[in-house]
């Protein structure tokens, strides 16, 4: 496990890299890599256990792995009222580049969860690096995201959402974004949806990336277990079946 800070001198970033072990049947370790991307907001807590769990069962399929915090979040610097959609964008951009140099690859996968998925979209319309791209429950339109963590809107300036501060100019900004138009145009990807729930947006994101010349699959995992919720401890639970699919996914590529 290699913690470190990477990314611009003025707001560096914090990211972890690990290995990937040579295993029968595994992957060849110099040869995949895997850049997760975690939400954002209270999706960012919730989703670690899952990242770690992904994380470990990618190493222990060869995979090298690298996640990081994006700026103004977790570990990474800035202050939660500094958020910034377009920086967190170049946040991906920038992990993408440190991915390459830290594992020694020429091409990566990512894997991104909700507003991570999104993120890891945009940054990648104009990356021809990308192998495999895993959009898990993706935000497909950051309206409809904001009326459900708003419901009801109408608020001014900045908002707290379960402790995590979302500012009037972060919420603009989230609310431009659907990935049904935004991604009509860029680099064509091997592309995995995978879903707990189906439902119309993610038809139509489908559909849009077919459109680019994507090769995309559209997988609805149902989950005894979701990221999203806490056990009755108090701690996340994690959807084994999902990630089961993500790490299927990614190693029948290899």
């Amino acid at each position: 496990m290699n913690p470190f800070y990477f990314g611009r001198s003025e707001r560096p970033l914090f990211g972890l890299f690990t290995r990937g072990r040579s295993t029968p049947g595994g992957v060849a370790t110099e040869e995949r890599a895997v850049l997760l991307c975690y939400p954002v907001g209270p999706e960012y807590l919730r989703a670690h256990r899952a990242f770690r769990q992904l994380n470990q069962l990618l190493n222990r399929s060869g995979f090298h792995v690298f996640r990081f915090d994006y700026a103004c979040t977790g570990d990474s610097a800035g202050e939660g009222v500094e958020a910034s959609f377009d920086e967190w964008v170049d946040d991906v951009d920038w992990a993408m580049d440190e991915l390459l140099d830290t594992a020694g690859v020429d091409s990566f996968d990512v894997v991104g969860l909700r507003w991570g998925a999104a993120l890891a979209a945009l940054a990648a319309r104009e990356r021809d690096e990308v192998g495999h791209m895993v959009l898990w429950d993706p935000v497909v339109s950051g309206q409809d995201y904001l009326d459900e963590v708003l419901p009801g809107g109408g608020v001014e300036g900045t908002v707290g959402i379960e402790g995590y501060p979302f500012t009037a100019e972060l919420r603009a900004a989230l609310a431009t974004v659907d990935l049904r138009a935004d991604l009509a145009e860029g680099e064509a990807l091997r592309t995995s949806i995978i879903v707990a729930d189906d439902s119309p947006d993610v038809a139509a994101l489908k559909a849009t990336l077919e459109g680019r010349g994507d090769r995309v699959t559209l997988d609805v995992v149902p989950s005894p277990g979701s990221w999203s919720e806490v056990d009755p401890f108090g701690d996340a639970l994690i959807p084994q079946d999902i990630i089961k699919a993500i790490v299927d996914r990614l190693r029948n590529e290899s």
